[in-house]
């Protein structure tokens, strides 16, 4: 039997007790209890004339030892109060966890590291690394895995990794089903669940065959809990998120609904969206989201207020209810959590009980602690490392994987207000990466530092994660620019490819620290005087003039490689690609010719569109098609939602059914090796 006690006694304990000064002792037999478990309250050692007990759900109850069941989960502070004979009164109170009925086994989730049996496994994404580190011993193994891992997995004894190209287990490849990118993976007893894009599906794997599970489109993270499985949207619709819950039950869609609510200090309007996690609750009734609201509908054209740091993007939350009354189904929009300067949220965990969420962001590099049921804040973790891509809880100790650092760091929650570092490993032993390239990576995914950014908001990553894309049109109107769909960086080697952006006003990557100052709200990392030489983009270089800054563009340089295509492309649909004279404005092998400073007008120009440099638009710069089968929507307003939309926009396109199908073939085939 363990009893939890606080003593507290009242401001009349100079008086003697038998005086009537009296003396509170509260003590609670069970400290954590299940929703509906009885708790026995002791006030044996408290003395005084009257007791009353308010266990904090509200409800209030009289005599020395009671007995109360909660109903609700959630932390409470259950308050003895004794009265003396003189009616004066002394307190004493006791914390009690309550929580909902757990699982006999675990939920899981996707993600890059897994833990169990004090070994971790640790990918590192850029060396095609996955590290096994004996946590107990420090002693590390590296294993070469397939090309740009994404996720790993463990089920019974054996090991699971999800690459873009092929599905490893146990160091054999298993070919993906034609036209797919694998992203995420989990074990089960029946296999493999592998969500894969490209095909917009989860699938499992069996040992033998794979079979479609769900359709989905853009599928990112997965979670299993019970006989549930999840999977999130990596990039949302304009009007809502998007999870999908299947197995146990026919397979419903759980919408995560556009903020519409104005703007504030401390909150932003928009859409969830960039889910790299998901997670069930440890009871498995809910689901976790961390992820990014997009502000995509605020600016100077869609609602007359301009954007800014503080206004673009926000960390966010969602928890969404999979079974009972209220919110079956559904996400709990009132339950949606807003962090303020923190920019994103990119992974989570929960404590064993389900009542505590330990929240992930790699832009300010911080942990938020946020109690689940008041959506109060809690706590946070800082200076976790650079570049935190994911988090594992055992007991009382918090692992966050600090990527860009290279290590996995252990914090010790036994003191839950001050967790203190208590282990780090090393999760690699060859740097993949210059010295230069990995100083530039790491400020792209930096957002705590003032001089990119004021607040802690915006990072180059928050919009462009891993190099990509975040799916969303956003409306520059106050850069002189207009509405511009999200470009991804992948493949274009910083300006390999020609200039950057839709109307080509940046004529080299260093031209990034004019978003940093005039839009970001950071101090810039050139010299004033520097900066106000160079503050034409297309006018004097600024490459050379400071170490960050050119760091930061070698980086963005080394993107060199696109996603690979999906599917094997059409011989017959190349012939259209000719036929249509298509490359006459996207010509082989980089699949555009922005190179030669040239933009066209293909009929998408309109009010919306804004202008360049402050001048009238004379034309758009030709995006490449190498990957483009991932970065919908399409055009630089967002307008076409697919790749036949997008073609069918041009001016003067007539195209038969079968020769757009065998196009469309041909285009998806576009990409890296």
């Amino acid at each position: 039997m363990i009893w939890l006690l606080l003593a507290c006694v009242g401001a009349s304990d100079s008086v003697d007790s038998a005086g009537g000064a009296p003396q509170a002792w509260a003590a609670v037999e069970l400290a954590v209890v299940e929703v509906g478990q009885t708790v026995n309250f002791d006030g044996s050692g408290s003395e005084g004339k009257s007791f009353a007990w308010f266990p904090g759900d509200g409800s209030e109850l009289t005599g020395q030892n009671v007995q109360h069941i909660y109903t609700e989960p959630g932390q409470y502070s259950a308050v003895l109060t004794v009265t003396g004979v003189d009616s004066s009164r002394s307190s004493s109170a006791v914390k009690v966890e309550v929580h909902l009925p757990l699982l006999e086994t675990p939920p899981q989730r996707s993600g890059l590291i897994w833990l169990e049996d004090n070994t971790a496994w640790v990918l590192t994404p850029e060396a095609s690394v996955l590290a096994e580190i004996d946590l107990e011993r420090d002693q590390k193994t590296e294993i070469s895995v397939c090309k740009n891992p994404r996720s790993v997995a463990r089920f019974n004894d054996s090991t699971a990794v999800a690459c873009p190209q092929v599905l490893w287990v146990d160091g054999v490849e298993v070919a993906l089903p034609e036209g797919s990118q694998a992203r995420a993976v989990l074990g089960s007893a029946q296999g493999w669940v592998v969500s894969l894009a490209g095909v917009d599906s989860v699938q499992r794997w069996d040992g033998a065959a794979w079979t479609v599970l769900l359709n989905v489109v853009d599928p990112g993270p997965l979670a299993h809990a019970g006989e549930s499985w999840a999977v999130a949207r990596f990039r949302s619709a304009p009007e809502y998120g998007e999870i999908w819950v299947f197995g146990a039950d026919s397979p419903h869609l759980i919408q995560l609904q556009d903020d519409t609510r104005p703007d504030s200090d401390t909150t932003t309007g928009g859409v969830p969206n960039l889910f790299e996690q998901l997670l069930f609750s440890p009871d498995g009734g809910w689901l976790f989201a961390p992820g990014v609201q997009a502000n995509h509908k605020r600016g100077l054209y869609k609602s007359g207020e301009a954007m800014n740091q503080e206004t673009t993007i926000v960390a966010v939350v969602t928890m969404a209810e999979v079974a009972g009354a209220e919110h079956a189904g559904a996400e709990d929009f009132e339950r949606r959590r807003q962090f303020d300067d923190r920019g994103r949220a990119i992974a989570a965990v929960t404590s064993t009980t389900g009542n505590m969420l330990y929240v992930l962001h790699p832009g300010t590099q911080t942990v938020s602690v946020v109690d689940v049921w008041s959506g109060n804040q809690a706590g946070s973790i800082l200076q976790v490392g650079a570049g935190p891509r994911d988090l594992w809880l055992e007991g009382n100790t918090l692992y966050v994987y600090a990527w860009l650092d290279r290590s996995l760091v252990a914090f010790d929650l036994g003191d839950p207000t001050y967790p203190l570092e208590s282990g780090r490993w090393s999760t690699l032993n060859e740097e993949p990466l210059s010295e230069q390239v990995l100083a530039g990576k790491k400020l792209f995914w930096n957002s705590s530092d003032p001089r990119i950014t004021r607040d802690g908001y915006l990072a180059c990553a928050h919009c462009h994660p891993d190099g990509g894309d975040d799916g969303q049109t956003w409306d520059f109107t106050d850069r002189g620019e207009g509405l511009r769909n999200t470009t991804s960086l992948l493949g274009r080697a910083g300006t390999g490819m020609g200039p950057l952006h839709w109307s080509g006003n940046f004529d080299e990557v260093q031209d990034f620290e004019n978003d940093l100052r005039l839009h970001f709200g950071g101090t810039g990392l050139l010299s004033e005087a520097d900066w106000g030489a160079t503050l034409d983009t297309l006018g004097s270089p600024k490459a050379g003039l400071s170490t960050d800054l050119d760091a930061l563009a070698a980086y963005v340089t080394s993107l060199d490689e696109s996603l690979p295509g999906v599917g094997p492309g059409s011989y017959d649909g190349e012939l259209v690609f000719e036929e249509q004279n298509c490359s006459s404005c996207h010509p082989a092998p980089l699949y555009t010719d922005s190179a030669a400073g040239v933009r066209h007008d293909i009929g998408s120009i309109g009010a919306a569109s804004g202008e360049r440099l402050g001048e009238v638009l004379d034309g758009l710069d030709t995006p490449t098609l190498l990957g483009a089968w991932d970065s919908p929507p399409y055009l630089h307003y967002g307008s076409a939602e697919d790749l036949e939309d997008a073609v069918r926009a041009h001016d003067g396109v007539v195209i038969s059914d079968t020769d757009m199908e065998n196009l469309l073939a041909f285009l998806r085939g576009l990409g890296g090796s």
